[in-house]
């Protein structure tokens, strides 16, 4: 004769991670060592579908969540787990793998993006479902580190081996969340006095985006959705098993109807008559007679009844009969549910039984995947548009030297009568407007920073609000006005006022267009310190920042293109009318080379906010930072060696520099300004930095001054402020000077350079 059935302490969904780990582990000898002298007949349980007939607990039983055993039981298995697991700490090890083999690729890949703090607030949730012998809260949690307590019931025995086993549990928890460097420890316990045991893990974070792969977010999709196929269908199995068993027996369902996980509802006529403790709890209830006589649709989300009460007047209809919609709680929180409709006779009387599960939580977790991998697909997105824009801005630059730089010789040699300076003059004006936008491109592939300095924002917006540039633009908009709010403490930023100055004008020029009709057009600017792990601003680093929002009242921007107006050429503008479609691409690839963020606030027909957060600091602005532009300085014939591998761009330099009054020579490589410095001096080197095949600007350099220390020289380079250009400056060259040439900017920065090294001299 089977002994009585076990008390219900402890779901089984506890231990089939347990067995999963041992088996994967150990093997099946080791499963069999895991559960000896557990299922030989000494403990019986209730059958799930027919909790009347008493059966032998088995392995299957130990792995499926509907069964619970007792904390005897329990404590058994836990000491069982000693003869199979090496190691001095069994359980500890245990349950750390127990945590990784329960968990789902969905649950695992839901660990990543939500974040331990989240992680370890559904723990006790968790625990409150599962398990009856204690309660679990989370009293703790700082930035690296939390604390668990746990509260036993009276009446449950514990162990040194639960102790273990539980800290092992949440360890794992903790390093499944994205922590390294875990350290974990048992700071008070039951078994030596305490009221509660106490458990403190402490951690080091990683930055998931550079410790996943990139190809896991275009796997995540799959792995979520097969995950999730796989569950709908376990879930449609069990179900239909569990309502074919409820149709046939009352005192069956009333059994299992009390005790099930799922959240149940029993319904005549739209009338709630009986309800589960699972659904009070899901639905904020405290008591059965608070829901009973309610309506079924008083649950449900205004917005949803139509369709609820669609699929429940065609529940014969397979599809319909499992559906996700919004619920409605006690407290008139809406909660995310799934819910399964199937229709039994209860009482003699056609009813309706509803099971209800709460996927919030999985809603929330789907929608954070779906919005990081949008995020990382408009940044791979960009990324390509930014490699291709420098490729060709590098390639115009050169095509652009001849075209800026000749013009210039041509009309310092001519007469000033001479017919030929004015188209000369409209060539060079043409030819820079197209330099122009070449640095624009530069902007977006992230290489077009010119040089960082430290500067008031407030400063550069009176700029362009006095600027011919701001006058032009509010003429052709004449319904449109400004007015600018700007903060008398903000603090400086360092960056480029060049750059910033064209954020604001683009940003403005948007704004207007944003108004056909008229409107205003606000700018303001604002100090503001960001903390840490602060969930609105998740993507900024803590510390100081100065905020610019420029603000319109316009016709807003759609949800789905949101985002896409930092796209290249992404326009609902006419073709043609407003500049180059480059705009809010330089304005995103600026914030970004300048450490900054943007948040976007817009509804459609009332207007948008643009706000941009830049790192402040509280340095002082260098009064020396402005310098004086002489407009033509001459050379007094000292020795220029120029190094570029293009003909075109040497041939230029040498004209430039000769017509100014140096002594010029060219060479193509690397390897053959070595060669000419061992048998010439020469006062000053202009040395490219991209130089293919062969050593680039910075091996030349370095090959140089190895050669002859203290060598003076400057940067060519169609880009500004790349790695590669600062550790040559580093090694002692001087300012950087951009293609295409303009024969005034060389002629000073080269200046610049002999002077300054005379004065040390």
């Amino acid at each position: 004769m089977l002994p009585e059935p076990m008390s219900k302490d402890i779901c089984c969904q506890n231990f089939k991670g347990l067995i999963a780990y041992v088996r994967k582990h150990y093997g099946e000898e080791g499963v069999r060592s895991l559960t000896s002298g557990l299922l030989d007949g000494n403990y019986s349980i209730q059958d799930k579908f027919n909790p009347s007939h008493i059966i032998p607990i088995n392995e299957e039983h130990l792995i499926d969540p509907a069964y619970w055993v007792s904390n005897a039981f329990s404590l058994a298995l836990l000491g069982n787990v000693n003869n199979v697991v090496k190691g001095p700490q069994a359980l500890f090890t245990a349950g750390k793998g127990m945590v990784r083999e329960h968990l789902s690729k969905t649950s695992l890949l839901s660990a990543k993006f939500l974040g331990l703090k989240t992680i370890a607030n559904r723990v006790a949730k968790i625990n409150s479902r599962f398990n009856r012998t204690k309660d679990v809260k989370l009293i703790e949690f700082h930035e690296k580190s939390a604390v668990f307590e746990l509260n036993y019931k009276p009446g449950f025995t514990v162990t040194k081996d639960v102790c273990n086993w539980n800290l092992g549990i949440y360890t794992g928890i903790t390093e499944l969340s994205g922590a390294s460097h875990i350290i974990s420890r048992e700071t008070d316990c039951v078994l030596s006095g305490a009221r509660s045991c106490r458990f403190e893990i402490s951690w080091e974070n990683q930055n998931i985006m550079t410790r996943l792969p990139k190809a896991i977010f275009h796997w995540a999709g799959r792995w979520v959705l097969k995950d999730l196929i796989a569950d709908y269908e376990r879930i449609l199995e069990e179900r239909d098993k569990l309502i074919d068993y409820l149709g046939r027996s009352e005192k069956k369902y009333r059994s299992i109807f009390e005790d099930s996980l799922e959240a149940l509802s029993l319904t005549q006529n739209g009338k709630i008559v009986d309800v589960n403790p699972s659904w009070l709890r899901l639905h904020g209830y405290s008591q059965k007679k608070q829901a009973i006589g309610a309506s079924i649709t008083e649950m449900i989300h205004p917005d949803d009844r139509m369709e609820f009460q669609g699929r429940w007047e065609n529940w014969l209809e397979k599809d319909n009969r499992m559906f996700q919609m919004r619920g409605i709680t006690v407290s008139g929180h809406i909660i995310d549910v799934e819910v399964y409709i199937s229709r039994i006779e209860f009482d003699g009387k056609e009813s309706m039984l509803t099971m209800v599960k709460d996927i919030t939580e999985r809603r929330r977790a789907e929608e954070d995947r779906r919005q990081l991998e949008a995020r990382l697909q408009g940044a791979e997105k960009m990324e390509s548009i930014a490699t291709l824009a420098g490729g060709v801005a590098h390639d115009l630059n050169n095509i652009l030297s001849g075209i800026v730089g000749y013009p210039e010789i041509i009309m310092m040699r001519l007469p000033e009568n001479s017919p030929f300076l004015k188209p000369l003059h409209t060539m060079h004006e043409t030819a820079k407007k197209a330099a122009a936008i070449v640095q624009d491109l530069l902007t977006l592939s992230r290489r077009g920073v010119m040089s960082m300095e430290v500067f008031n924002l407030n400063q550069t917006i009176n700029e362009y609000v006095r600027s011919p540039e701001c006058e032009k633009m509010l003429s052709y908009h004449s319904g449109v006005d400004m007015e600018a709010d700007l903060s008398s403490d903000l603090l400086n930023v360092r960056g480029s006022p060049v750059h910033m100055y064209k954020i604001i004008m683009n940003l403005v020029s948007n704004a207007a267009e944003a108004m056909p009709e008229g409107g205003l057009i606000k700018l303001k600017t604002c100090n503001c310190y960001i903390e840490k792990n602060n969930s609105e601003y998740s993507e900024f680093q803590e510390g100081e920042y100065c905020v610019l929002a420029v603000t319109d009242n316009g016709i807003g921007i759609s949800d789905e293109n949101r985002y896409r107006i930092f796209e290249p050429f992404f326009t609902k503008k006419k073709m043609g009318r407003s500049g180059t479609g480059l705009g809010m691409a330089i304005v995103w690839g600026t914030v970004k080379d300048h450490g900054g963020q943007i948040q976007i606030n817009s509804e459609l027909d009332k207007g948008t906010e643009i706000k941009i957060y830049f790192p402040a600091t509280r340095e002082p602005i260098e009064v020396d930072a402005v310098t004086n532009i002489t407009p033509f300085v001459q050379g007094c014939g000292e020795k220029i060696l120029v190094v570029d591998d293009i003909k075109e761009q040497r041939q230029i330099a040498v004209d430039m520099l000769t017509h100014i009054g140096y002594q010029v020579d060219a060479v193509a490589s690397g390897e053959e300004a070595l060669l000419y410095i061992e048998g010439h001096d020469c006062d000053l080197i202009v040395l490219d930095m991209i130089m293919d095949p062969g050593m680039d600007g910075l091996e030349t350099y370095q090959r140089i001054i190895e050669k002859r220390p203290g060598q003076r020289a400057i940067i060519a380079s169609g880009y500004s402020e790349t790695d590669t250009i600062k550790q040559v400056q580093m090694l002692g060259a001087g300012q950087c000077v951009r293609k295409p040439y303009m024969i005034d900017t060389i002629a000073r920065i080269i200046r610049q350079e002999l002077d300054r090294n005379l004065k040390k001299s």
